[in-house]
């Protein structure tokens, strides 16, 4: 009978066992190493590791859940900006025609014909402007439409009706909603005059519906603008946009239609989608704006980014791997060496040191250096930190009595705020409505805005200094503004007993300048003379232009004057003029200084002429290329 354990047995024969045998002891022997001379590596690989594969799986894990989550709240955030943008768009557009149809019901109630008007009013894509008389009749026409484009044909009702929209007006001008007229979508901007006169004009549609063309994006994303009923002014779909469909039944119209603003998700039958959308609305009109997108898209680009994620944490982790070996074995033998002679150091043998070998990373034979040389320095050192410590500690007792003296500093004026406040919160006088309380309280914000106009005028002026003060330049109407500038100062003047006035033509030209940075040039020359005015004066504010073609702005007075003496240095920052008013007027001696400034940024020069006791004039003078017919 045979053995059943020998190897005939088990079909396995002496040289295949012997092979066996020595790869299991060749097995034991590198386990064997591996556990006593490369523990450093292979902790260091699997620190490498799990920093490296740990993070990279969570975040491909944190994606993949929340891809579409992230791609609702980037829409959330950006279509919701989108929206208010088109918005504000819409609401400057709206302000615009406003304003500009005020000026031209002034024109056509008053007959004055004002040169380029008409150009402005087609540039806001006023067809025409008419003058309706008391009993609805079309008088005439302020500004024609052009040849070949339908005039005014409201029915009567129509015409009652914007009427009665334009008596309810806050301002006296109101928009309607969107009317069909012979077909075609227009809204009409009413204004009647207390004589009966009705001034309307119509406005078409092409700027919206540029404004919402130029917003494109993805596949399918766009934007869409209703009036205040829900009915379209603005859509891709150009069915809906001819018929000024009525989206009202959506609810993210009716939400627009309230004034709500938000995101909504929504189904669009013209899109035939879910949708989702930010939207908001036009303040004084209620038209809605909203920008919408297929949420398909958003579910395709979540899908995009799941699995880039995925293939890029499988390629983070196999690189990872690969680095994190060779370089765990790379630093493992010089850090080991590092560490047993730190601890006889630790034990208090500072004679030893670490061989310092050629080979190995660079950072190490840096740390292997720098630690032989902590250790022969070790005594200096701690001289120098018991020196630096004697030095810091004089340093802190500095800074405290600094702080100490500073402290004391500030609370002197804040005792006098605290002091204040604290008399009107306990009522030392009587109730709150004691007049003592009334005098506190305007004394405090007469300070305030004080201060304010102070640190506005130094932040403005230091901008200029730098020539850092932006400028917006455009073509604007320069006798208008100078007439509202006049208004804005008219009051103040009033209460002083001075007469305000402006001169100027009917043909002066438009400017083209930063219309703002202008009015404040003209704001700061009034300003500056009224202060300087006595009660009962007089300041003229006069433009022209010269033979020379330049743009000259004036500004007349007959308060106290300016001494000969300094006329040179009165454009300066901060200089004021040592005189009889100055105790009376107090300021920062910036507003002459600003206008310079703001002159010279348009190539424009200003001068001075003064008498003492007589008044003053200053010129302003903007050159000829800057002066439009």
């Amino acid at each position: 009978m045979q053995d059943v354990s020998s190897p005939s047995s088990t079909g396995v024969s002496d040289t295949e066992m012997t092979l066996l045998q020595r790869l299991v002891a060749s097995a034991r022997r590198s386990f064997a190493v591996l556990a006593s001379g490369y523990r450093l590596q292979l902790a260091l690989f699997l620190a490498l590791m799990f920093i490296s594969a740990v993070p990279v799986l969570l975040l491909a894990a944190w994606v993949q859940s929340d891809a579409l989550d992230k791609e609702v709240r980037s829409v959330t955030e950006k279509h919701l900006l989108l929206a208010r943008n088109l918005s504000g768009v819409l609401d400057r557009y709206v302000t615009d025609v406003r304003e500009t149809f005020r000026v031209a019901s002034y024109n056509g109630h008053d007959g004055t014909a004002v040169g380029g008007f008409d150009k402005l009013l087609r540039e806001l894509n006023i067809r025409y402007v008419a003058v309706v008389n008391s009993e609805n009749d079309l008088e005439r026409y302020v500004t024609p439409p052009q040849e070949g484009v339908q005039g005014m044909f409201l029915r009567f009702g129509e015409i009652v009706a914007l009427r009665e929209l334009a008596r309810v007006a806050p301002d006296g001008i109101a928009i309607s909603d969107l009317l069909r007229v012979n077909n075609e979508p227009l809204f009409f901007i009413a204004r009647e005059f207390p004589d009966g006169v009705l001034i309307l004009g119509a406005l078409e549609l092409d700027f919206i519906r540029e404004v919402q063309r130029a917003i494109v994006f993805g596949d399918r994303g766009h934007s869409m603008i209703v009036d205040a009923k829900g009915r379209v002014i603005a859509h891709p779909n150009r069915e809906w946009e001819q018929l000024s469909q009525d989206a009202s039944k959506l609810s993210v119209v009716g939400a627009m239609m309230r004034g709500e603003t938000g995101v909504s998700q929504f189904y669009s039958p013209p899109m035939e989608a879910e949708m989702i959308a930010g939207h908001t609305s036009v303040p004084g009109v209620n038209w809605g704006v909203m920008v919408p997108q297929p949420f398909e898209e958003l579910e395709a680009r979540a899908n995009d980014v799941r699995v880039i994620a995925l293939v890029l944490a499988f390629v983070g982790v196999f690189v990872a791997a690969v680095f994190g070996w060779l370089l765990a074995r790379y630093i493992a033998r010089p850090v080991v060496a590092v560490a047993e002679a730190a601890s006889e150091v630790a034990a208090g043998g500072l004679h030893t040191r670490v061989e310092e070998s050629i080979y190995g990373p660079m950072e190490l034979r840096v740390l292997a250096k720098s630690f032989n040389h902590m250790v022969t320095g070790l005594e200096q050192r701690e001289a120098g930190l018991l020196a630096a410590k004697d030095v810091a500690e004089s340093a802190n007792r500095s800074k405290s009595e600094f702080l100490a003296n500073i402290s004391h500093e500030l609370r002197t004026p804040l005792n006098a705020v605290i002091g204040f406040s604290d008399l009107m919160r306990n009522e030392i006088h009587g109730p709150l409505g004691s007049e003592k309380y009334n005098d506190y309280l305007n004394d405090i914000h007469g300070s305030g805005s004080h201060l304010l106009d102070i640190i506005n005028d130094v932040l403005d002026m230091s901008k200029a200094e730098a020539r850092r003060m932006d400028i917006e330049e455009e073509e604007f109407d320069l006798g208008a503004a100078l007439q509202a500038c006049t208004r804005m100062v008219s009051e103040r003047a009033a209460v002083g007993g001075i007469q305000v006035e402006c001169l100027t033509t009917d043909d002066l030209p438009n400017l083209f300048a930063d219309g703002r940075l202008v009015r404040q040039i003209v704001l700061n020359l009034l300003t500056n003379a009224i202060k300087f005015t006595g009660d009962g004066g007089e300041v003229v504010l006069e433009a022209l232009v010269d033979d020379a073609g330049d743009c000259r702005i004036s500004v007349a007075d007959t308060g106290i004057g300016i001494a000969p003496e300094f006329l040179d240095s009165i454009m300066q920052p901060f200089v004021q003029v040592d005189s009889g008013m100055d105790r009376k007027y107090q300021g920062t001696g910036l507003g002459l200084s600003l206008v310079k400034s703001m002159a010279e940024l348009h190539d424009a020069k200003v001068d001075i002429e003064s008498t003492p006791g007589v008044g003053t004039t200053i010129f302003v003078r903007f050159p000829a290329e800057r002066v439009r017919a």
